[in-house]
């Protein structure tokens, strides 16, 4: 008896190690792209959490990794060479996992070769939280102007009365970055399991070895500050962790600014990375005035179900290709998506998006619709019935919607959806994309409790 054939991937991926640093420098350091999520720190820094790996193939660097929820994903192409063949390359290499194409941080130069080369068959979805803070270094060094003058009076107050000294991270002194760092971490309840914490070990266990840069400031002898990065390109150099001591004022403006001035002769740009959605980090990026944000793309490959989700999105609910490929691209998922077709065709469809919120997973349902002409026939009732059953039989503490119409509530109220009285704040968990009615005041939430001992 013959035993069945081992399909083999088309690129040959090998897990991302210090030695695929020269690979780094030959193929992707000339491209000039300044995205921070080609940095070779980066990725080999953060193994522990996103598992990449990396192949030369034909001319491109090819990167693979998993995603949070344990996706297969891939980042754009970057080389020279048959950009047609190295898609469907990956293509058929996420085939293997069962997997439609996942790329993410596409440029829009790369955007547009997608569109052209691949027409109809890639959605594209953005947010703000993903794009990169790019600074002047001069801005940074320099701190002209008015709009710099709070950064100038904090620095002082860091300087007044007190000795200091800025230096780079040698043998001698990488210890007291530890200190600062657990010092950081104290206070706020962060565990070495953190991703960022297992990535700045990396960092700091292979600082000699890797292309890193850093620097470790002292007030009164005592480490306060350090920053760590590495050149993403020809004139940029990125910021990967920075952390300092928040009881002592001006710190963190103090050591922002002696690294831009290290670095001023050296790069144009300082990439200070992205804001993961975070209110506060935005609010401290945006305050150093960048002079450009780097956007950044998913895209992912669309099957028939996908093409045909799109569509009846568009006829039901009238929004715009870019809203509803935003969707597509950052919280649909396959399984979650519950569908009635008709003669191929999907006529009616539900979705569900897994939330965490106050240590509670909760299961949003969004985006319930049937089209004009099957309505009538309790399709969305079918498909509410089948959600509700799966959440009850999943790990959920809830399931929420936001109700489009008071026709809707009373569908809801059915399948045990009560009104809550309140507004949900999507915005807390880092996300940027409107999943209520386009008016935030009207976004009254219902919610089904499938735990009775939780609380929203």
């Amino acid at each position: 008896m013959q035993s069945a054939k081992t399909i083999q991937s088309p690129i040959p991926f090998h897990s991302v190690t210090e030695a695929d640093n020269s690979l780094f420098e030959r193929v992707v350091f000339p491209k000039n792209c300044r995205n921070c999520d080609l940095s070779f720190v980066n990725i080999v820094s953060w193994q522990d959490t996103f598992h990449s790996m990396v192949c030369l193939w034909r001319g491109f660097v090819l990167i693979k990794f998993k995603t949070s929820d344990n996706r297969t994903a891939y980042m754009q192409p970057i080389g020279e060479g048959d950009f047609t063949a190295a898609i469907e390359a990956m293509q058929a290499d996420a085939a293997l996992s069962g997997e439609p194409l996942r790329l993410y941080g596409v440029d829009s130069t790369h955007k547009e070769l997608l569109k052209r080369v691949f027409p109809g068959k890639f959605a594209f979805g953005s947010s703000k939280s993903t794009e990169d803070y790019i600074y002047l270094t001069t801005d940074l060094a320099l701190l002209p102007g008015r709009r710099f003058q709070a950064k100038r009076n904090l620095i002082n107050q860091f300087k007044s009365g007190c000795s200091y000294r800025f230096e780079s991270i040698t043998q001698q002194n990488i210890e007291d970055c530890l200190s600062v760092n657990t010092l950081w971490c104290q206070k706020r309840g962060v565990t070495p399991e953190d991703c960022e914490q297992m990535a700045l070990k990396r960092m700091i266990d292979n600082f000699f070895t890797l292309p890193i840069k850093g620097w470790i400031l002292y007030h009164n002898d005592t480490p306060c500050a350090f920053t760590i990065g590495s050149a993403v390109c020809n004139d940029t150099f990125c910021i990967h962790i920075e952390k300092s001591n928040t009881d002592i004022k001006g710190a963190a403006a103090a050591i922002n600014n002696f690294t831009a001035q290290a670095l001023l002769s050296e790069y144009k740009y300082i990439n200070r990375e992205e804001d993961m959605g975070l209110k506060g980090l935005r609010q401290a990026k945006l305050s150093y005035n960048p002079t450009m944000m780097f956007k950044k793309y998913s895209a992912l490959a669309l099957g028939a179900k996908e093409q045909q989700i799109i569509a009846l999105w568009r006829d039901v609910f009238g929004d715009s290709i870019e809203d509803i490929e935003n969707f597509i691209t950052q919280f649909y998922t396959p399984e979650l998506a519950f569908t009635i077709c008709d003669k191929n065709r999907v006529v009616s469809m539900l979705h569900i998006v897994p939330l965490t919120h106050n240590n509670h997973k909760i299961a949003y349902i969004y985006a319930v619709a049937t089209a004009p002409e099957y309505r009538g026939r309790g399709f969305a009732s079918s498909l509410i019935n089948k959600a509700v059953q799966y959440i009850d039989s999943a790990d959920f503490s809830y399931a929420m919607l936001i109700p489009s119409s008071t026709e809707a509530s009373a569908l809801y109220e059915k399948f045990g959806f009560k009104e809550s009285g309140e507004i949900f704040d999507f915005s807390a968990l880092g996300i940027d994309f409107d999943f209520g009615t386009g008016d935030i005041s009207k976004d009254f939430t219902m919610v089904r409790e499938s735990c009775s001992d939780s609380k929203l």
